[in-house]
């Protein structure tokens, strides 16, 4: 009896000694503190017109990732005399560039359009080059448009960095992409001057062209701001192919260009001033 008693004391002790250091599941991996898992979020575009647009509802399925929303705006930031970029060495162009174009600008050509594909000698990683769009079926589709830049020689000069292409396929730059940025010219002496960010949205590529292996966005952004207009701001997203509607079918808020995007922008104005022009994509006082 004595013998049972001590058995039935060491099983106790030793199942006691399991349960005190029983590994805790609430204990985080020190990995997954670096390394945590995306956050994957469907269907993060609001504007109704937009989901049911049959051409471009299926920006519907890019998946986003809040956890990877670019926290330095300005990261890798080149400045040329009229426009500027941040630029991402892994896709060969900028996550956006911006521009501003003023009446002045817009009422004084100087210089006409002289092609001047180069590769821009300020993008410390290096740029795109021409090779990397030769046989590609794409074009060579300016963010920051050469018409725009005809106050300057040098302006239109630095619009053919290679840095300010995007492969664009030849329908979309030709068509609804030239269309809107003969808009802005207008509406650029209608208030006196606007501010435009454009790009790729880059979290959808369709392949790689080149020895660089630069990425072909499945869509493209744009937004255009100025103060002088009681709208504030219009927004557009387009798909990467021939767009036969309209323009005010393309249209959406700037948040969702953001979610698809992950950046932030006007982010130097207060959150309240940004709800005021991002959240609404109604354009009743541009024109289009």
């Amino acid at each position: 009896m004595k013998k049972l008693f001590l058995v039935l004391g060491i099983l106790f002790v030793v199942l006691l000694l399991l349960y005190l250091f029983k590994p805790s599941h609430d204990v985080v991996n020190s990995t997954s503190l670096t390394e945590q898992p995306s956050i994957e979020k469907e269907d993060t575009i609001v504007d109704h017109k937009y989901e049911e647009n049959t051409d471009i509802k299926v920006v519907d399925q890019i998946k986003n990732d809040e956890s990877s929303r670019i926290v330095n705006f300005y990261k890798d930031t080149v400045k040329h005399l009229h426009y500027s970029f941040s630029y991402a060495e892994e896709h060969e162009q900028p996550y956006w560039t911006m521009y501003t174009l003023t009446k002045t600008m817009m009422q004084n050509p100087v210089v006409k359009r002289k092609d001047e594909f180069r590769e821009d000698p300020f993008v410390e990683t290096g740029s795109a080059s021409l090779k990397d769009y030769v046989g590609s079926g794409y074009d060579r589709g300016h963010l920051c448009p050469a018409k725009a830049m005809e106050c300057s020689k040098e302006a239109m000069s630095e619009s053919f960095y290679m840095s300010n292409m995007s492969p664009q396929h030849p329908s979309l730059n030709r068509g609804i992409w030239k269309k809107l940025e003969a808009k802005e010219r207008k509406w650029a002496v209608d208030f006196e001057s606007i501010t435009v960010f454009c790009g790729g949205v880059l979290d959808s590529v369709i392949e790689y062209i080149g020895p660089n292996k630069v990425s072909v966005p499945k869509y493209y952004y744009k937004i255009i701001y100025t103060p002088n207009n009681q709208d504030k701001a219009v927004s557009f997203v387009f798909p990467n192919e021939k767009c036969s509607m309209p323009l005010e079918s393309y249209m959406v808020s700037i948040d969702s260009i953001e979610h698809l995007t992950h950046l932030d922008f006007f982010s130097e104005y207060s959150a309240v001033e940004q709800q005021a022009f991002e959240v609404d994509n109604k354009a009743i006082n541009w024109s289009l």
